[in-house]
């Protein structure tokens, strides 16, 4: 009995011994799993195949579409019989920028629900630096934040209408957005649109405009050498510079300009280095003269948006608006009449200069009036100042709101 009981307590012992060995192998095997997923989370990340595609961080900002628009076919027409001829050829005026217009969507501004976006559809540009620069009014800057707050906001998707200009830029007053721009940032030839930074210097730095000058310029002598527009000023002539203005502005006289450069800078430089500081003032990138009065020469050129911010810039003066606005004037023994057809003929139109050379053709900046906005239309190489301008003030009106 003892010897059976014996056998069965050695067989419980090596039951046990073999439970305590799988027990001890399980808990290695455990252990061993752990140490290697542990090695695994700690190797370094495998190294990337050159040609396999990264992950694309998110972009701070979406990128801001460019609509290239192509301008009217056109070739440039001969001049108009009824405006003064400029002359001389424009050497080394510098034209840049592509004949496809370049208009930018501005993210403060969006077309209303529904709307299409048409291929050729122009939309506003909040004011940048050089937009900013004009405004508010009387300030060389402001944020374009605010100007996008104020500005007009569109409420149709219609395209602008054809036009002959090939540069063009439409600008609101109250904000200074460009509402629609085709080339308007290319350097050419401005021709008398020159005047309006004449004519802005002299009412900054003549303190009186009752003052009566001595004429010394001939402008008879101006029309036969080069076919200058004058007001007709002879030697010894005695004039106000109130005349002298509206001589300049009017029928855009080139001896009138002359003679207030030779005025008030004492010298022909010195005047033109004044317009060239309002135009750094302003801000205008596209533009610097070397003449008062916009005849071709080289180094002298603007561009259509830069003229719009100065024509804007100089309507914040109330006798500038005079001189503008004003459809003829009488004074000194000259009758003036303005060369801007727009003025009388168009409602609401207050302003501003038309010009024209041979290397220009055809230019204006006209400003117009309608519900208490003003909106400016600039064009540059144009076979119909009045039509085009007409159509594009229509074209504004229509959509956008204030």
């Amino acid at each position: 009995m003892a010897r059976k009981h014996r056998g069965h307590q050695r067989r419980w012992d090596r039951a046990r011994v073999r439970a305590d060995a799988s027990s001890i192998a399980a808990l290695v095997l455990v252990l061993t799993l752990g140490l290697l997923a542990a090695a695994c989370d700690a190797r370094p990340n495998a190294p990337t195949a050159p040609d396999a595609p990264l992950p694309l961080a998110p972009a701070d900002a979406s990128p801001r579409p460019i609509i290239a628009l192509d301008p009217p076919a056109m070739e440039h027409a001969s001049r108009d019989a009824d405006l003064p001829a400029g002359g001389g050829a424009a050497a080394g005026v510098a034209e840049q920028g592509a004949q496809a217009a370049h208009v930018r969507l501005g993210e403060e501004f969006a077309l209303p629900p529904g709307a299409e976006l048409g291929p050729d559809a122009p939309l506003v540009e909040p004011p940048g630096p050089q937009e900013a620069a004009a405004a508010p009014l009387g300030s060389a800057a402001a944020p374009a934040a605010e100007a996008a707050l104020t500005g007009p906001r569109r409420i149709g998707a219609a395209s602008p209408p054809p036009v002959t200009a090939r540069q063009v830029a439409i600008v609101d007053e109250a904000s200074g957005a460009l509402l629609y721009g085709q080339d308007e940032r290319a350097r050419v030839a401005p021709a008398s649109l020159t005047k309006i930074a004449t004519a802005l210097v002299a009412l900054e730095r003549a303190p009186d405009l009752s003052r009566r000058v001595v004429a010394t310029i001939s402008g008879s002598a101006m029309a036969a050498r080069d076919g200058s527009s004058i007001m007709g000023l002879e030697p010894g002539r005695e004039v106000s510079l109130t005349t002298l203005l509206y001589g300049l502005m009017l029928p855009s006289g080139n001896d009138a300009a002359e003679q207030i450069a030779l005025v008030l800078g004492g010298t022909r430089e010195q005047y033109v280095a004044w317009m060239n500081e309002k135009v750094a003032e302003l801000g205008l990138q596209d533009t610097h003269f070397v003449n008062p009065s916009g005849m071709d020469a080289a180094g002298h050129y603007a561009s259509a948006y830069d003229m719009a911010l100065l024509a804007r810039a100089a309507m914040q003066d109330e006798t500038f608006r005079q001189l503008a606005g004003a459809a003829r004037y009488r004074g000194d023994g000259y009758t003036l009449a303005n060369l801007n057809r727009l003025i009388g003929s168009y409602p609401g139109a207050d302003g501003v200069k038309i010009g024209r050379t041979r290397a220009a053709g055809r230019t204006i900046v006209a400003s117009a009036s309608r519900d208490g906005h003003r909106v400016y239309v600039s064009l540059m190489h144009s076979q119909d100042l009045v039509a085009d301008s007409t159509a594009l003030f229509e074209w504004a009106w229509r959509t956008f709101a204030w």
